[in-house]
């Protein structure tokens, strides 16, 4: 099929136009004065143009999606013939006159692939940004209670008229469809090669694609008849069906993205939807793996506590849905390089920690969306039981990651301790005293010393990005953990306390006095 080219398209027209009646009257001064010396093609170009360059960048940065500009000024011979019909109603007197009532000079159109309310909302907030609350956005056609009286009138009498005319199709849908922005230019503007000129206005006209291409179709047809001669029955009754369907498909396609921003961007509501999805979400890239590459084994399902401390840790990161989750997957190119990539993080960790094959990836997935996070702090001046929950909360974190008491005392037996901090931490491990701290029995003054050097040393840790114990203090001081009662807190943490001849010392502190030799005082309590 032989294609016409833009030129060709622009001769049938321009032969069309000679054969209707509009080319044969006379021209209006006013009409003829401003067509042929005072409009500017090229500066409403130019004008048109510098509005798409501005919006180009203020939809992106709007967080406008899956969208397409164009701009155009008005064709010299378009606007003579429409000026020439409105004319009569209008009696322009000079360019003033014509330019206050013709407000399409220079256009832009921004083309909406997905036409929902959010994203109308989310053009017309970065329109007013730019030019101003006073730029209302204006339907096309207007709602009944939005017309102008005499807006209405003429209507009733195009329709009476058209009653009149035999076999005239009466359109059931409603047309071209969009929501237009008027932006008076500012005064004395100048952008590349534009120059402000007095009146200067652009139009930026809302569509949706659907609607858009509808348009482009049959704009010459329906608002274009005294060019063309009036559209026959067959024309009309095609386009209105047409029109009919685009609405249909702009609805269709409106609830398509509801769907799949519910689907994606819904939060999980407990740790259970999390669980669900994670199992779907393994199960597909399962599937996948079978088909493309057999020899990779897929990583170890999240279970119990570490999907808990994910789901509270995603929670607080205001990142609890199937999208944020999924792309944090994908960053670390799961499946296919996940594995090596998870061995990168683990081992950039201090002594190279062997994490339980269920805890792996919650720590690998929390690492990593915390990269390049400076670490601060969330409690200012914590109370004692505050403290002492919050680090034994973080030790029970990393007996679950490390596969065990056993191990988790062996991997804390390699960190770098002072004396009167391993005894300090002793104090979470073992003192017969963590009961009564945590149920906030003991006086501050007496338990605080044997706790300080550990939330020291715990605080150092987590503004060391290679630190493992940093990191599941932070998650502790979070609140990444169920809150249990005191004797539930206890019987978990089973670590044991550390040999002072297997930690590691740090010789320039060994000279600190132990937080556990502070005398007891009279307000501890067993």
């Amino acid at each position: 099929m032989t294609t016409l080219e833009e030129p060709e398209i622009d001769h049938i027209r321009a032969a069309a136009r000679q054969a209707t009646w509009i080319a044969n009257i006379e021209v209006p001064p006013p009409v003829k004065k401003f067509v042929e010396e005072e409009y500017s093609f090229e500066h409403y170009d130019r004008l048109a143009q510098y509005v798409e360059g501005v919006l180009k960048e203020d939809l992106k940065l709007g967080g406008v999606k899956q969208f397409k500009l164009s701009s155009r000024a008005k064709d010299p011979d378009s606007l003579k013939e429409k000026l020439i019909v409105r004319y009569e109603k209008k009696q322009y007197k000079d360019k003033d006159d014509i330019q206050k009532d013709v407000l399409d000079l220079a256009g832009v159109r921004i083309i909406l692939y997905m036409p929902t309310a959010d994203e109308y909302e989310k053009i017309e907030k970065v329109i007013q940004q730019r030019w101003g609350k006073d730029v209302k956005p204006k339907r096309h056609p207007p709602p009944p209670e939005e017309e102008k009286k005499e807006d209405k009138e003429e209507d009733r009498k195009e329709e009476k008229q058209k009653k009149k005319t035999k076999r005239k199709y009466q359109p059931r849908h409603l047309g071209y469809r969009a929501i237009h922005y008027r932006i008076p230019i500012t005064e004395g503007l100048k952008a590349g090669k534009y120059r402000w000129q007095k009146n200067d206005v652009v139009e930026i006209q809302v569509v949706s694609a659907l609607t858009h291409a509808w348009a482009e179709v049959g704009h010459d047809i329906l608002y274009k008849s005294y060019v063309y001669g009036p559209p026959t029955f067959q024309e009309e009754r095609t386009l209105d069906s047409l029109n009919g369907l685009i609405h249909s498909g702009d609805l269709l396609l409106e609830q398509f993205q509801e769907m799949l921003v519910k689907r994606t961007t819904a939060p999980f509501r407990h740790r259970a939807e999390l669980t669900v999805y994670l199992r779907e979400f393994f199960r597909v890239e399962r599937d996948l793996l079978e088909e493309d590459d057999e020899d990779l084994t897929p990583a170890e399902f999240p279970r119990g506590e570490g999907v808990y401390i994910l789901f509270k840790f995603l929670e607080k990161e205001e990142k609890n849905c199937p999208k944020d989750v999924r792309t944090a997957l994908k960053e670390l190119d799961y499946p296919y390089e996940y594995e090596r990539k998870e061995q990168l993080i683990i081992q950039e960790f201090h002594n190279k920690p062997q994490l339980a094959a269920d805890m792996s990836m919650v720590v690998c997935l929390i690492r990593h969306l915390l990269l390049g996070r400076k670490y601060q702090a969330t409690r200012a001046d914590p109370s004692a039981r505050e403290m002492c929950a919050i680090m034994m909360s973080a030790l029970t974190i990393l007996q679950f990651s490390l596969g065990g008491a056993v191990d988790a005392n062996a991997y804390l037996q390699k960190t770098t301790m002072s004396p009167a901090q391993m005894d300090s931490m002793n104090f979470l491990l073992d003192s017969n005293k963590r009961h009564a701290t945590l149920q906030g029995q003991n006086d501050e003054e007496y338990v605080r010393p044997s706790l300080i050097k550990a939330w020291e040393w715990f605080r150092k840790e987590a503004e060391t990005p290679a630190s493992l114990c940093g990191l599941l203090f932070q998650l502790a001081e979070m609140g990444c953990r169920k809150e249990l009662n005191a004797p539930d807190q206890i019987d978990q943490l089973q670590v044991g306390p550390l040999s002072r001849s297997s930690t590691v010392n740090m010789e320039n502190n060994s000279a600190e006095p132990s937080a556990s030799t502070e005398p007891p005082g009279p307000g501890i309590t067993s």
